[in-house]
């Protein structure tokens, strides 16, 4: 058991001063409460792409590569995608996404991307921002982000990152977006640069492309690569396995080793799927996050997820 220590300072007539100790046992707050998992995930895809004069080719290439992107989002059934496109010119409305929703239901998707990708054009502004654009468009269509779905971010660009937002201000305020969550954040991009393989002049280590992509687990690679589909194809193929090892969001941190996850009256193990467990703690994201829900029966998709609260009593 955990106790609270008081110290009392006594002062006698004699002026002797003697300390009495008194010791109190340690309340626990204890949370227990009871889920419903949905078998759909969910995530909120932001493409950028750099419209400005230099860019005809590599915009060619999201085009030719679309379809290689897209597919992996189809071959999960039940995975809730949904997308916008911006380009780097502030002044510029979205092409696609906002405010009518781009989404799964889509018939044609890689269609409608490519056509989106092409209509951006080579004559947008010279001063090329990626942040910027992202904030000004979700403040102003504010039901795209959604409570419980990732945020995924894609830049695409020949250029330095120039937002008047720094790349620290620009994660924390995505952050606030997802209620704390840095876990359900997650950012890309395709980027010339000397140190990627591209360009002469740019770098990406010390930029804040690197400071936003790292900062939140994601990865770069060189828009000049010649295997530019497959990187595509790979990054699609990330997100959807970002997606579908689901997570049960914590509304109070809890201390990891006082965590049960219960299902059906017994006691889930935790640990790594190779070891036979069925979930881990994700502290970036505050959740129980599931390997897969190969677990549930259909006629039962309740768990109770019982823990102590983290008051830095450990």
């Amino acid at each position: 058991m955990k106790y609270l220590l008081i110290l009392l300072l006594m002062v006698s007539c004699e002026g002797d001063n003697s300390y009495l100790y008194k010791v109190e046992p340690f309340q626990a707050q204890l949370v227990s409460q009871r889920y419903q998992l949905s078998e759909e995930g969910k995530v909120d895809i932001i493409w950028v792409i750099d419209n400005s004069g230099s860019m005809a080719g590599i915009q060619q290439s999201v085009i030719q590569n679309a379809n290689l992107f897209i597919q992996e989002f189809t071959k999960l059934p039940g995975l809730d995608w949904r997308m916008a496109l911006l380009s780097t010119a502030l002044y510029e409305n979205p092409y696609l996404g906002m405010p009518t929703v781009f989404d799964y239901t889509h018939p044609d998707p890689v269609n409608e991307f490519s056509q989106a990708v092409a209509s951006l054009g080579i004559n947008g502004d010279a001063t090329e921002r990626s942040f910027d654009p992202i904030i000004k468009q979700l403040n102003a269509h504010q039901s795209f982000l959604r409570p419980n779905a990732y945020l995924v971010m894609i830049y695409v660009t020949d250029e330095e990152e120039q937002s008047n937002i720094s790349a620290t201000a620009f994660l924390n305020d995505l952050v606030a977006r997802k209620g704390g969550r840095l876990g359900m954040i997650r950012a890309y991009g395709a980027i010339e640069a000397k140190d990627l393989g591209c360009g002469y002049s740019n770098m990406y280590a010390g930029s804040p492309y690197e400071t936003v992509i790292k900062g939140t687990g994601g990865n770069a690679f060189g828009t000049c690569t010649p295997q530019f589909g497959a990187e595509l194809a790979k990054l699609g193929n990330e997100i959807v396995s970002i997606v579908s090892s689901p997570v049960v969001l914590l509304n109070k941190r809890p201390l990891p080793s006082s965590l049960k996850v219960i299902y059906k009256g017994a006691e889930l193990p935790v640990g790594p799927r190779s070891m036979g467990g069925k979930w881990f703690y994700d502290p970036n994201a505050n959740g129980v996050r599931f390997h897969d829900y190969g677990f549930l029966d259909v006629g039962e998709q309740y768990i109770t997820i019982d823990f102590e609260i983290d008051e830095g009593q450990n």
